[in-house]
């Protein structure tokens, strides 16, 4: 008896499914956003250099925001069968949400500020390439990282993780949501690469712990923020951040 194939694609309209095709295709598209000719049109007016980069570094994290924090937050508010809550929209909760969400971001904040700027990769950090940094420029940097991990955190922890979670269960939602982090910092080179895999890992138990992305994000921007500062250090060779008086 010839085997017939199974030709049913209804499987592709299932949540995690949908989270995934909808995930790549965002991300894909804030990735080369900037080749994009209405984009470059757009940049042109700040006339910026690769050594003298700031407003279109903020116009990228804005758009990060849009492409992965608004229109996934509408896929799941429109198309998911669980409800937006259920994403990790909210506080956190449970037993020990309390321990999961304070002694990471002591830790990780405590542990990112006592790191020696000698170890952070400048030819990356800080994105936005000023000789001068002032507490403004500090503060606004600081901002539009926040906009942008908030966009960026709800989409993988929120609506990947979680569709993941309903879909197949805690370990290999926490594993393909932790590749795809990694594989995504592989421009950064090996080092990010194999270390987002492993805090994907505790990024993503965190989150189920505390049912809530808030916690992440907040490690997420303490991470980004002071890399920033330490990479301004390393660059003016001080040992305290380079931040003036506006």
């Amino acid at each position: 008896m010839a085997l017939v194939p199974n030709t049913d694609i209804s499987f592709v309209f299932h949540d995690e499914i949908i989270a995934y095709i909808a995930f790549l295709f965002l991300y894909l598209t804030y990735y080369f956003g900037s080749d994009f000719p209405v984009v470059k049109r757009y940049l042109t007016r700040y006339q910026e250099t690769p050594d003298n980069l700031e407003e279109s570094v903020y116009v990228r994290r804005t758009m990060g925001f849009v492409l992965l924090g608004v229109i996934p937050l509408l896929v799941v508010l429109l198309w998911f069968e669980h409800p937006l809550t259920a994403y990790g929209i909210g506080l956190p909760k449970g037993d020990y949400a309390i321990w999961w969400t304070v002694i990471p971001i002591v830790v990780i904040g405590l542990g990112s500020s006592l790191r020696s700027s000698a170890k952070i990769d400048i030819s990356y950090y800080p994105e936005v390439r000023k000789d001068s940094w002032t507490t403004r420029r500090t503060i606004v940097n600081a901002g539009y990282w926040a906009l942008y991990l908030l966009g960026y955190e709800f989409a993988i922890r929120g609506m990947l993780f979680f569709a993941s979670l309903y879909a197949f269960g805690l370990w290999p939602a926490i594993m393909l949501t932790s590749v795809i982090y990694s594989l995504i910092h592989i421009f950064k080179g090996s080092g990010e690469a194999y270390g987002a895999f492993f805090l994907g890992i505790l990024f993503c138990l965190i989150t189920y712990y505390t049912q809530s992305i808030w916690p992440v994000f907040i490690n997420h921007v303490l991470l980004a923020v002071i890399n920033d500062i330490k990479a301004v250090q390393k660059t003016n060779n001080t040992d305290t951040p380079s931040v003036n008086q506006p």
